[in-house]
């Protein structure tokens, strides 16, 4: 019924587009149009102009007339993520918004099918129906697709480097490199790899970044590399106060959680912060060291990425659709465990359901009332993920034991 809904919308949203808007009211591909400008720039002014704010802003309202004079968005991606913009800004908009829409798809679907085939415990009949979940999942269908924001990207690298990994270590960690253009995607997975004594993996993870950051140097030179990591700077510097002008109640990180709940106890906000997240880490990282052997990689991996929208400091709503691979990963781990497909432990049940429901509605209970129940959904996931870590065999125990049979 989503999917549907969502198709009806998108070719009405097609259908009324005109100077960039649509009869719905947002522009047609919302964040789409800040990668759109960043081509233009690129392919008609200085290549290292693309995170010139002034110049973004002017152009920007140059081919979206309509767009509120307040509204401002920048690119803030790594420069050697760029280069499919500087080829979908050379068509009509609306056309290039289309063909995102195919390549996000496409990705997203492709990343789902590999992790999939790689997990050998998944029942094969229940293939489409998950598709179809993970499909409608509001953060990837509306946040990323409608929003035209770039996570099926992050998602086909990174359900790339996981499945990768038994095989070759050294190339999961060159497409865990690809996530780069967004670091605070790694902001976990680096110290994990770490942790856990990966070095093949941070080897190609290093070398990856070092054939990227020379991509990127040819793309946009010095300038171009020091504009990026100001970009980063600004960005870090600003989600850190509640006067930024960031829309808290789309980001689901611990920073911006607390940035909406407290938005005028500065000092308050970040001791709250400290005493919730610090508590955390040891836990995490016992965690990460009794999960590295391998064959308890899929777990360590599940853990990893449900931490990682949590425990960050800019993580925005659309970024959460890796969430799909830790449900992916952890329900695949039931089942190598010999749970049956209608046993699986109710809590575990009710937390995937609250993460699969909570993106619906989360961010209008946000402005409302300031609190972010999405994070709170997917950190109850990620805890209930420690607490089953820590102690594995008795949770496994209780979860055959609940349906037996």
């Amino acid at each position: 019924m989503i999917l549907a809904i969502y198709v009806i919308v998108l070719i009405i949203s097609f259908a009324t587009a005109k100077r960039g808007r649509t009869i719905f009211g947002p522009s047609l591909g919302a964040d789409f149009g800040a990668y759109y400008v960043a081509g233009l720039i690129f392919n008609n002014y200085d290549r290292a102009s693309i995170y010139d704010v002034p110049l973004h802003w002017r152009l920007y309202h140059q081919n979206f007339p309509d767009a509120p004079l307040d509204e401002e968005l920048g690119y803030a991606n790594a420069p050697f993520f760029v280069a499919p913009f500087v080829f979908l800004s050379r068509v009509p908009y609306t056309w290039a918004y289309l063909i995102w829409l195919v390549i996000s798809v496409s990705l997203y679907v492709a990343g789902f099918s590999i992790l999939w085939r790689a997990l050998q415990y998944l029942p094969q009949e229940f293939w489409l129906t998950a598709l179809l979940l993970s499909l409608s999942f509001w953060p990837f269908l509306v946040e990323c697709l409608a929003g035209g924001q770039t996570s099926a990207f992050a998602f086909f690298f990174l359900a790339l480097a996981i499945a990768c990994e038994p095989r070759s270590k050294f190339w999961s960690g060159a497409a865990l490199a690809l996530c780069a253009y967004k670091p605070t995607l790694l902001f976990l997975i680096a110290p994990m790899l770490l942790v856990t004594g990966r070095w093949l993996t941070l080897i190609g993870l290093a070398a990856g970044n070092l054939v990227l950051a020379a991509f990127s140097f040819f793309l946009v030179g010095w300038q171009g590399c020091i504009n990026f990591i100001n970009r980063i700077l600004f960005f870090g510097s600003s989600a850190t106060t509640a006067e930024s002008g960031i829309r808290s109640w789309k980001y689901v990180d611990i920073n911006a959680f607390m940035r909406l709940l407290l938005p005028h106890h500065g000092q308050l906000r970040w001791i709250i912060t400290l005493v919730l997240v610090l508590p955390v880490i040891p836990f995490l990282v016992v965690s990460w060291r009794r999960l590295r052997r391998e064959s308890q990689r899929q777990l360590l991996w599940a853990l990893t990425v449900s931490w990682t929208p949590v425990l960050n400091v800019y993580m925005g709503i659309y970024d959460s659709t890796i969430l799909v691979l830790a449900g992916l990963l952890l329900t695949a781990e039931f089942y190598r465990e010999g749970v049956h497909p209608a046993s699986l432990p109710f809590t575990y049940k009710c937390l995937l359901l609250a993460v699969y429901l909570s993106p619906l509605f989360t961010q209008g209970i946000a402005m409302a009332t300031g609190v972010q129940i999405y994070t709170l959904a997917v950190a109850g996931l990620a805890i209930y993920q420690l607490r089953l870590t820590n102690d594995p065999a008795d949770g496994r125990e209780k979860a055959i034991a609940q349906f037996p049979g």
